[in-house]
């Protein structure tokens, strides 16, 4: 467990840096299970901004412990969204995935996706989360995700993120001959 600690106190570290007002979304979602007792399933979703947003999770524990988390926001600056679930059955791998955007009110877009799969164990656990942002006063939107997984002994962990960000360029204006021009890059 103390592998997975580290990347998500650097995700919220990173979240606490960010601006407040600046439209943030996160969620994220954890579940595991053995085959011999009850598992847990959690789930964690928020906005924090100046606009109008909603957060829900849901999580369930039995036979099959999963735990969601989503949250919604639109402010001045533009929109984000953050999406976690988490799924521990108690027989076969467990799975965990996240999806993360924002785009900002110029048209500049992140995304930000991560998976993570348990399995070949008795005991197995899933964490993943996220964030996003728009961009405000000219800097990019970001979009962030973890992923991590646990196991006993015999079994495996595979986790995988991938995040990316298309600014749109600034508008350029130039002076030709006495008039304005408005040119995009």
């Amino acid at each position: 467990m103390k592998a997975m600690k580290p990347g998500f106190a650097a995700m919220f570290l990173l979240i606490g840096a960010v601006d407040a007002g600046a439209g943030l979304a996160d969620s994220s979602a954890s579940a595991s299970s053995n085959r011999w007792g009850p598992g847990t399933a959690t789930a964690t979703a928020g906005y924090n901004g100046g606009g109008v947003g909603f957060a829900h999770t849901d999580t369930h524990t039995g036979k099959v412990n999963l735990a969601q988390g989503v949250s919604f926001g639109f402010d001045k600056e533009g929109v984000s969204l953050s999406s976690s679930y988490a799924l521990a059955p108690r027989f076969g791998p467990a799975v965990g995935g996240t999806f993360n955007v924002a785009v900002g009110l110029d048209g500049s877009v992140s995304h930000s996706v991560g998976r993570t799969t348990a399995g070949g164990d008795p005991y197995r656990k899933v964490e993943v989360g996220g964030s996003a942002r728009p961009g405000n006063r000219g800097r990019a939107p970001v979009a962030l995700s973890t992923a991590a997984g646990k196991t006993g002994p015999r079994g495996y962990a595979t986790a995988k993120t991938h995040s990316h960000t298309s600014r749109r360029q600034p508008k350029v204006v130039r002076r030709l001959q006495g008039r304005r021009v408005l040119r995009l890059r």
